[in-house]
C-alpha cells in the first residue's frame, strides 16, 4: 500500500533485519496493515487518521521487530540492537583479522633471517614462530574486539538507548532513504580495514611503520618513529573520529545530518593531523633520505633540494611527496564534505 507513513513504519521494523528476512517481513506487515485498514473502511475519519490508528495498534517498530525475530526482552541484546550488533561485530572482527595479519606479516619479515641464510632449520623455526605469534595475537585481538562490541551493545540495549528514532512516536519514524543517499556495505568495510591498518602501523608499531626493503641490509622505516610518537594523540584522535563516523553510518545507513556532521569532524581532524605530522621537516626518516640520495643522486626535500615555488618557510623545503599528500588530503576532504552535504540535503528535500 502506497503511504509514506506506512513505508516509514515498515522500514523502521525491517531496516536492521537480514535482507531476505526483511523482504518477507515487509510483505507480511504491508498485507496486515492493508487488511486492518479495510476493516476500518466505513469508520469515520480521514485516511491518515485510520493509518495512524492501525500503526498505533500494531505497537512500536522495535517491539514488532522483536516479535518477528523471536527475541525475548530479557535477552542479552535484543532487537533492534541485535541485528545492528551482528553487523558491527562482523565488520570489526574482519577488520581486526586483516589488520593483525598484515601487521604480523610485516613484523615477521623485518625480524626474520634477512637477507636469507641458507640454514633450513633457521627458516623453519622462524616460520613456526611467526605462525604461532600470528595465531596468538589474532586470537587475543578477536576476543578483545568481540568483548568490547558485545559489552557496548548490551549496555545500549538494557539502558533502552534508542538508535535513531522514538519507537512510540510515528512522526519520528526514519524516512525511507533514496538510493543515492544510502551508505553501502563496501564503503564501511573499506573504512574499517583502512582504520585498523592505520592504527597498527602508525600507533601500535611506530618504530616499524612502513619498512622500505632493498635500500640497506635491513629494512628502513619510512617515517621517523620519534615524530610518530610525538603526534600519537592526534593520530588517536583521527582514529576515534573515524570510528565515530562509522558507528553513525552503521546506525543511520544513509546520509543524514549527523552523518554529515561526523564526516565534517573526521575530515577536519584528518587535515590537522596530516598537516602537523607530515608538515614536520623531521617526519621523513633521515636515514631513508640519506640512503635514497646516495642511490639515486636526488634529494627528497623540496624539488630535488630547491624550494617549492608558491610555498614559504619550512613548507617550501618539505619532502615533495609529503607536500603533495597534504594538498591531496585537503582537496579530498573538501570534496568529501561537499559530496556528503549534497547527498544529505538532497535526500531531505
Amino acid at each position: 500500500m502506497q503511504n509514506n507513513l506506512i513505508e516509514r513504519y515498515i522500514y523502521a521494523v525491517t531496516r536492521h533485519l537480514p535482507d531476505k528476512e526483511a523482504e518477507e517481513v515487509s510483505r507480511e506487515i504491508d498485507e496486515l496493515i492493508s487488511s486492518m485498514l479495510e476493516e476500518r473502511a466505513d469508520n469515520p475519519g480521514s485516511e491518515d487518521e485510520k493509518v495512524r490508528q492501525v500503526l498505533t495498534e500494531l505497537g512500536s517498530p522495535e517491539a514488532l521487530a522483536r516479535e518477528y525475530t523471536g527475541r525475548a526482552n530479557d535477552s542479552l541484546i535484543g532487537q533492534p540492537h541485535y541485528s545492528l550488533y551482528l553487523k558491527v561485530l562482523k565488520f570489526v572482527l574482519m577488520a581486526i583479522a586483516i589488520g593483525i595479519s598484515v601487521a604480523m606479516m610485516v613484523s615477521a619479515i623485518i625480524e626474520g633471517p634477512y637477507p636469507g641464510p641458507s640454514d633450513t632449520s633457521l627458516w623453519i623455526n622462524w616460520s613456526v614462530d611467526a605462525v604461532v605469534e600470528w595465531l596468538t595475537s589474532l586470537t587475543s585481538a578477536l576476543l578483545s574486539g568481540f568483548a568490547w562490541v558485545t559489552i557496548i551493545f548490551a549496555i545500549l540495549y538494557h539502558k533502552g538507548v534508542k538508535l535513531d528514532y522514538d519507537p512510540d512516536d510515528l512522526d519520528d519514524l526514519p524516512e525511507v532513504p533514496q538510493e543515492k543517499a544510502r551508505i553501502g556495505r563496501g564503503e564501511l568495510i573499506g573504512e574499517a580495514i583502512f582504520t585498523t591498518l592505520f592504527a597498527i602501523l602508525f600507533i601500535v608499531m611506530p618504530y616499524i611503520n612502513i619498512p622500505i626493503i632493498g635500500m640497506d641490509a635491513k629494512p628502513i622505516s619510512l617515517f621517523t618513529p620519534e615524530v610518530l610518537i610525538g603526534v600519537r594523540y592526534l593520530l588517536i584522535a583521527s582514529i576515534v573520529t573515524v570510528i565515530l563516523e562509522m558507528i553513525v553510518k552503521f546506525i543511520d545507513k544513509r546520509y543524514s545530518l549527523r552523518v554529515f556532521g561526523a564526516i565534517i569532524l573526521t575530515n577536519l581532524v584528518s587535515i590537522v593531523t596530516v598537516s602537523t605530522w607530515l608538515g614536520n621537516p623531521e617526519a621523513l626518516n633521515p636515514v631513508f633520505a640519506e640512503r635514497f640520495q646516495e642511490l639515486t643522486g636526488l634529494s627528497v626535500y623540496g624539488i630535488n633540494g630547491q624550494p617549492v615555488p608558491g610555498f614559504g618557510g619550512h613548507w617550501a623545503m618539505l619532502p615533495l611527496p609529503f607536500l603533495i599528500v597534504i594538498v591531496i588530503v585537503v582537496i579530498v576532504a573538501i570534496i568529501e564534505i561537499i559530496s556528503a552535504g549534497v547527498k544529505t540535503f538532497s535526500s531531505k528535500n
